[in-house]
């Protein structure tokens, strides 16, 4: 029987049957904050040895790649892989901030002379991404939701139609895969409580597909922050605090929903088997505890954290589900369909 607390934090290689994964966003911020939840990340990669990072989107801010490849260089490659425990791969998604110059430069510095031991991998803008352990399958779908919003720049850069060939290609692949666990990381998120706060083409048309097709989980960044939400069989989990500042909450979820939310630096990581996600800086960590089924399939309503603990942050007490965003007000969201990066 498999626990499923091992695809909890999802694919990649694995050491003994155990799956183990760094998810980050939001952490290319150039300055001392990004440095140190570098450091906090290097030292849980050199405990853990996860299979990869999945780095979930604003790489390098605030204006991306700037047309350079030297500029991944300088604030992803120098700043991360000076610890030999992150010379591993980097599985990489594009977010809003790098957009703002052409995101090409970023797809292609996979292939760059300066990608020295090739660990940054984005083969695409959306890409799968199948892991295997002990019988279990988990296919992972990368997608690029800035992309999927749309921009001027993405358009001029990519053309008008790339946007429904990676609605078309992630639908298809959804329909068609037969593992046992499927995963959706993007940049932007259905909910948050952060600042952006929802963000609303992704609620009208890629959350009803995940449910479809059976996606349990979505990793989201672009909020400053670290969040569980759990709505109606699905848990959205947001890891965007890899070097930005968090800003004044939003609170666009639906009632009820938010299980956690922490507004200090840090990451998203699964340690034990049957142990907590955690997120980890500077040595202030705080963990929640999902209970969950030890069947490999199960209904995504089995999937709802059960029961939380945490330590307390810098600022004191956990923010708790006080407010929220009425479902009803969605169409006000300040961030909607219209594409603005």
């Amino acid at each position: 029987m498999l626990r499923l607390a091992r695809f909890a934090l999802l694919p990649l290689a694995v050491s003994g049957g155990c799956v183990e994964l760094l998810v980050m966003g939001d952490y290319g911020t150039r300055d001392s904050r990004q440095a140190s939840v570098a450091q906090g990340l290097a030292a849980v990669a050199g405990a853990r040895q996860p299979a990869a990072v999945a780095a979930i989107g604003d790489n390098i801010c605030p204006d991306g790649a700037e047309d350079s490849p030297w500029t991944v260089a300088r604030w992803w490659r120098d700043v991360y892989l000076g610890y030999d425990s992150l010379n591993r791969p980097w599985h990489v998604i594009t977010g809003n901030h790098d957009w703002r110059t052409d995101g090409r430069v970023e797809r292609d510095f996979t292939t760059s002379s300066e990608n020295r031991g090739s660990h940054w991998q984005m083969p695409d803008f959306w890409y799968k991404k199948r892991y295997e352990s002990d019988g279990l399958t988990v296919d992972a779908f990368y997608i690029d939701t800035q992309v999927w919003k749309g921009s001027r720049t993405v358009e001029r850069s990519i053309g008008n139609q790339a946007r429904q060939r990676q609605i078309d290609w992630l639908f298809s692949e959804l329909e068609k895969s037969t593992a046992d666990w499927k995963i959706v990381l993007g940049h932007h998120p259905v909910y948050s409580a952060g600042n952006h706060g929802m963000t609303e083409v992704l609620y009208r048309e890629l959350d009803p597909k995940l449910r479809e097709y059976g996606v349990p989980l979505y990793f989201a960044g672009h909020d400053h922050s670290k969040q569980v939400i759990y709505y109606e069989g699905l848990s959205y989990v947001i890891s965007g605090a890899g070097g930005a500042w968090a800003r004044p909450r939003s609170n666009q979820y639906p009632e009820g929903s938010l299980k956690h939310y922490f507004a200090d630096p840090g990451f998203v990581a699964r340690f034990r088997r049957l142990g907590p996600w955690r997120t980890l800086c500077d040595g202030v960590r705080h963990a929640w505890h999902f209970a969950l089924p030890l069947r490999r399939r199960c209904s995504l309503r089995q999937l709802a954290p059960r029961a939380f603990s945490s330590r307390m942050s810098r600022s004191g007490a956990p923010e708790t589900d006080a407010e929220y965003w009425p479902i009803r007000q969605r169409r006000a969201a300040k961030h909607s369909a219209s594409g603005k990066v």
